[in-house]
């Protein structure tokens, strides 16, 4: 990643605080990310729990701001679920299960990606540092 030919403080200086720059971005939507897979997760146990349950069970269904309202189940079969561009689509419950894993599945080697993506920048910034520390221990040494 870096070039550690480079001996100019100011220009590994440059180069460091460009892959900080980089990996918090790359954090935030590594954090972005994962709540979208944390949310299709919550999604598939709500699905299966729900599988679990009678037409005609009563339940509560959350409606934001850990806020409730009281429902009843009348039809358990199908699931609504949003397929992209914001378009949302009824499917069977076995089809809506798949859609979701399968996005989650997505989501996850793309986390995956970006830890990698994260982890080289964390190595990129620790190689520059050490060379930094090694100039200075040389100009320190040629001082005395």
């Amino acid at each position: 990643m870096a070039e550690m030919n480079d001996t100019d403080p100011r220009s590994l200086l440059m180069q460091h605080r460009e892959y900080q720059r980089r990996a918090e971005s790359l954090q935030q939507q590594l954090n972005m990310v994962s709540l979208s897979a944390q949310d299709c997760q919550r999604a598939i146990t709500t699905i299966e729990e729900l599988e679990k349950e009678k037409e005609g069970a009563h339940t509560m269904v959350p409606i934001g701001s850990g806020s409730f309202v009281y429902a009843k189940l009348d039809m358990i079969d199908k699931v609504v679920v949003n397929v992209g561009a914001g378009i949302s689509i009824e499917k069977s419950v076995p089809e809506a299960k798949e859609i979701l894993q399968r996005r989650k599945s997505e989501l996850d080697k793309i986390l995956e990606k970006m830890n990698t993506t994260l982890g080289q920048l964390a190595q990129g910034m620790q190689a520059i540092e050490t060379h930094v520390a090694a100039l200075q221990q040389g100009a320190q040494s040629g001082t005395q």
